[in-house]
């Protein structure tokens, strides 16, 4: 039976500002699984990114119980790499920062260029690589402090659709082998159905659970999974869910 790494457990959140207060989250009940991949797909400002931030902690909720088994480490729409320091202190940084470096450490993120073949960039600088190798690079930085739970938001929005799908398809890859479980943000239905066990829609703000998809596309590449004939069938249901706000 599947270990529960996350449970969002009838989760509120509410922003105080200087003209009242806006409701982002309304009894949100969810969880995550070890080892699973789960989207979260919603209308624009619906609270999505907002829990992210629940998860990483960087916000407390205003009501319910937020569960998290270890670690959660997060990556952003862009990978904010450090242009003066060389790929090696960008990947080591995060070590730095939470006081985790030492030589097993640094073996291990080393360890990682080299499986997801950036090894040879180790003394190169971020304006040296293209898009998708930064991003890799970004992910390396994230791993190399040994999560239990990754947290992506939109990582890929940055990049050019050819580069987005390839390395949307490495970075499936490395997190399948590395055995993470994984929560991604993303506005991309076809995105999100390509790379997860689940697909979960959100309802415009306050971000309630609408629906669940489970995602039965097989041990295949996302780009493979684009293909498949049941592939169009997940994307036009998700679509409709999602295109009644857009009437709105």
């Amino acid at each position: 039976m599947a270990k529960t790494i996350v449970e969002i457990n009838d989760v509120s959140l509410t922003y105080h500002e200087t003209n009242g207060e806006t409701q982002a989250i309304d009894h949100l009940r969810f969880s995550v699984e070890r080892g699973e991949f789960v989207s979260i797909v919603g209308p624009s400002g619906c609270g999505k990114t907002s829990i992210l931030s629940l998860l990483a902690g960087l916000l407390q909720p205003s009501a319910g119980n937020i569960y998290i088994e270890g670690r959660p480490g997060y990556m952003l729409q862009r990978d904010h790499l450090l242009d003066w320091r060389t790929i090696e202190g960008n990947i080591l940084l995060g070590l730095q920062v939470k006081g985790l470096l030492n030589e097993r450490t640094r073996a291990y993120a080393l360890s990682l260029l080299k499986t997801y073949g950036l090894y040879d960039f180790l003394h190169s600088y971020p304006h040296q690589l293209s898009g998708g190798m930064r991003q890799k690079v970004a992910l390396i930085r994230t791993l190399a402090c040994s999560p239990e739970l990754l947290l992506l938001d939109e990582p890929f929005s940055a990049l050019d659709y050819q580069t987005r799908l390839t390395v949307a398809d490495e970075i499936y890859g490395i997190l399948r082998r590395e055995g993470k479980t994984a929560i991604l943000v993303t506005h991309d239905i076809a995105e999100a159905i390509s790379m997860s066990d689940r697909v979960l829609v959100f309802t415009g703000r306050p971000a309630r659970l609408k629906s669940e998809h489970r995602i039965a596309l097989g041990d295949r590449t996302p780009l493979k999974r684009r293909n498949a004939p049941e592939f169009k069938e997940y994307f036009d249901t998700i679509w409709k869910e999602l295109d009644c706000y857009a009437q709105i």
